[in-house]
């Protein structure tokens, strides 16, 4: 029985038709001097760009959670006090209404822009190490879409980069995940409970569910920062120590 002989994780090797020269080996191929040898440096350029922007969206994301948990606490507060008796407490729902609707508009736009720039960024780094992961450039943007496998997938394939990145997998990854999904599944029953509660305790179920989900959310996004700095650090070491080398 033969195994097949696995390629070597993408980087810069003594050039195999045993010249001097330093030729790229992308994962798949080799590309010499003559073929553009400087095109492995500006792909590397572009994915730390889309990581840098989305380590930003991420931040804004963040503060965003901020200014939802105190918007749903703000809610929370104002039906507590309606059903305690307190008359009142209805210009604070009027008020509660007008804050959340910018809130979750903000939220959502910021959340998908978020993951358009994310999906790209992932995208271009399973690329850059074509065939050493279990599944393709392509399955790496798809398998977030894709009902049921959308739940491990992602996981899966962000512990693949890691390692052919040549990075340890954190030991927090899977609080990483666990936080994300489980964020995401409390806003997604928040928001079907907006929608058909007919009395205000089940808007405030609601409003408790969306502030749990937000303070998970607010957790995830520092814990996803640092993943893809991680990623990012481990595909940018060889070109620069590439550069270095030409410098010299």
């Amino acid at each position: 029985m033969t195994s097949t002989p696995v390629p070597p994780p993408a980087g810069w090797y003594p050039a195999p038709d045993g010249s001097s020269t330093t030729w790229w080996w992308d994962g798949a191929r080799w590309v010499g001097p003559e073929q553009e040898s400087s095109r492995p440096l500006a792909a590397t350029k572009g994915i730390a760009r889309l990581a840098a922007a989305t380590q930003v969206l991420l931040i804004v994301c963040g503060v965003l959670s901020v200014a939802t948990i105190g918007v749903e606490a703000f809610g929370i507060s104002a039906i507590t006090g309606f059903l305690t008796g307190n008359q009142s407490a209805i210009d604070l729902l009027d008020a509660y209404d007008q804050m959340t609707a910018v809130a979750s508009v903000l939220g959502s736009v910021f959340l998908v822009v978020t993951g358009v720039v994310w999906v790209i960024w992932q995208y271009r780094v399973a690329k850059q190490v074509l065939g050493q992961t279990r599944r393709s450039p392509g399955w790496h943007v798809a398998s977030w879409f894709v009902p049921i496998i959308s739940f491990w997938f992602p996981y899966q394939n962000i512990s693949d980069l890691l390692r052919a990145v040549g990075r340890a997998r954190p030991s927090w990854q899977i609080l990483w995940w666990l936080l994300w999904a489980v964020s995401n599944w409390l806003i997604q029953v928040s928001t079907r409970i907006y929608i058909t509660a007919a009395d205000l305790e089940q808007f405030r179920v609601a409003m408790w569910m969306s502030l749990a989900g937000e303070l998970l959310l607010l957790a995830a996004a520092p814990l996803a920062w640092l993943t893809i700095r991680s990623i990012t650090q481990g595909v940018l070491q060889p070109s620069q120590a590439l550069s270095r080398s030409l410098a010299a």
